[in-house]
């Protein structure tokens, strides 16, 4: 607080110091203009002298109008808020069935819409798509999925609830909250001449085997450098059978293609950008990788995969031991904290290290409270060790189910978790595979892939061996595993 005045000060010297620094000080006030500072010396020399020094120090006086900005500013905002809360009244209490956006105002992150008589019991996203229709019926869905849309259905509009799955239904005057989102996806695929190891191909689909590293269709953060980029290039320019109904002949892939087709191994996740693709292999997974050629064989693939007719065998790198003839049949869910990971879902009569059942029936009733996202789905698998060292194994797994990152939960929940992994594994464990290997990815490869043609009906056995840094682990482990296990190697 200042007063209109004028004040004299004097600086004496203490120290040698002392006066300079007040005077800096003092300047620094002047600099943000809370006072005026005129020396009457030149403080910055004579320092040494015994003298004192008189400045004058002049107080700015205080404004005529004082107000709280702040106030002013929560004030405007719950004006804001009331008026949206008007409109939503206004517009939920109508009857002429629009059904278009009650605030679209373009300074929004966010829109609100009423669902309409006509639109009761509808699935969620395919209400959003009813009132955006320029965007994909997958990219609705997607909104749900990653909590962009809520819904309100109390008497002011204001109280709203994050929806999680797409399949919800929703009600007759509910209040629809859509935050808009960026939907940075390219409108066509990119062609790449990217290196392939083809298995197997004709005119209905190819498998190659997917090298470590490379995503298999393009996503959020990998656009391009993908499985289908390389095989957008392949198609169009190199195979001998055709491009099939998906990529043209210039190398271009509408993006939308594939849609409609669930992906096994994603779990109902929205997928773009997936032409062909049937199922799916993590980025640093390599092995044998199926893809449809034209939409017969896409929709006859993915009805096999979705009834459990075909076979998948994967080779794995594990810290300790699993066991042989071990059935690891535990539901896997997305984890209710970190969304990006999997975890085996608790079972309500499990029992612990001591042969307890663990809080039966508490448990049971938090269960049955929570919602189907994280009470997770059944998953299955068949796990035998093909050699131990004392310290690493080399396994064979077979999974009945595909669900995301199967395997490498169902060997960590086990406490022997791959070889490398950096989300399921053991640190320590995976930089000395990086400081000695120069190896930074899960060990794990999927290696046989038994399934019917999707036209013919032929019975086909497909085999992958094993990457070369994968390979050079192995043999450490398991000497004699060329001679007895020839098809992981060569």
């Amino acid at each position: 607080q200042y007063s209109a005045m004028t004040t004299t000060i004097t600086l004496r010297r203490r120290r040698r110091r002392s006066v300079p620094v007040f005077a800096v000080v003092l300047q620094a006030f002047a600099a943000k203009g809370a006072i005026c500072f005129t020396p009457t010396a030149k403080l910055a020399r004579n320092v040494g002298s015994s003298t004192s020094r008189t400045s004058q120090l002049f107080a700015k006086p205080p404004p005529k109008n004082s107000f709280d900005l702040e106030a002013i500013e929560a004030f405007e905002k719950q004006l804001e808020k009331e008026e949206a809360s008007l409109n939503i009244q206004d517009s939920v209490d109508s009857d002429d069935g629009g059904g278009g956006p009650i605030s679209s105002s373009p300074d929004e992150d966010f829109k609100l819409y009423q669902i309409t008589h006509d639109m009761d019991n509808m699935r969620i996203d395919l209400a959003i798509n009813q009132f955006e229709p320029e965007l994909s019926r997958s990219h609705c869905g997607s909104l749900v999925k990653d909590g962009k849309v809520s819904t309100s259905n109390s008497s002011d509009g204001t109280k709203f609830t994050v929806m999680k799955r797409k399949a919800q239904k929703v009600s007759a005057g509910d209040v629809l909250r859509v935050e808009h989102v960026a939907d940075d996806r390219p409108e066509e695929i990119i062609a790449q001449d990217l290196p392939l190891e083809i298995l197997f191909e004709d005119e209905y689909m190819i498998i190659i085997n997917k090298a470590a590293g490379m995503v298999v269709h393009p996503a959020a953060g990998n656009w391009d450098g993908t499985v289908v980029n390389a095989l957008a290039h392949y198609l169009s320019k190199k195979s001998p059978f055709g491009s099939g109904e998906f990529v043209q002949q210039d190398g271009s892939v509408a993006a939308e293609q594939g849609e409609g087709v669930d992906v096994e191994g994603t779990d109902g996740e929205t997928v773009f950008l997936r032409p062909g693709i049937v199922h799916r292999l993590d980025k640093g997974t390599t092995g044998v990788l199926v893809v449809a050629k034209t939409r017969a064989a896409l929709a006859a693939l993915s009805e096999a995969f979705a009834a459990r007719n075909v076979k998948k065998t994967y080779a794995a790198i594990t810290v300790g031991n699993p066991g042989n003839r071990v059935v690891i049949d535990k539901p896997i869910g997305r984890h209710p904290v970190h969304r990006q990971r999997m975890r085996v879902v608790p079972d309500p009569s499990a029992r612990n290290s001591a042969n307890r059942v663990v809080r039966g029936q508490m448990m049971a009733d938090a269960m049955a409270s929570k919602p189907p996202s994280q009470l997770g789905r059944r998953a299955l698998s068949f796990v035998d060790s093909l050699a131990f060292d004392g310290k690493l194994s080399v396994v064979q797994v077979r999974i009945e189910t595909g669900r995301t990152h199967q395997i490498r939960v169902h060997l960590q929940d086990r406490h022997t978790p791959i070889y490398g992994d950096d989300v399921y594994g053991l640190a320590d464990w995976n930089k000395k595979l990086s400081k000695t290997h120069g190896v930074q990815r899960p060990l794990l490869h999927a290696a046989r892939l038994e399934i019917d043609h999707p036209m013919t009906g032929e019975h086909m056995v497909i085999t992958a061996p094993m990457a070369p840094d994968m390979i050079k682990t192995a043999d450490a482990i398991w000497p004699q595993g060329r001679d007895e296990r020839p098809d992981l190697f060569e």
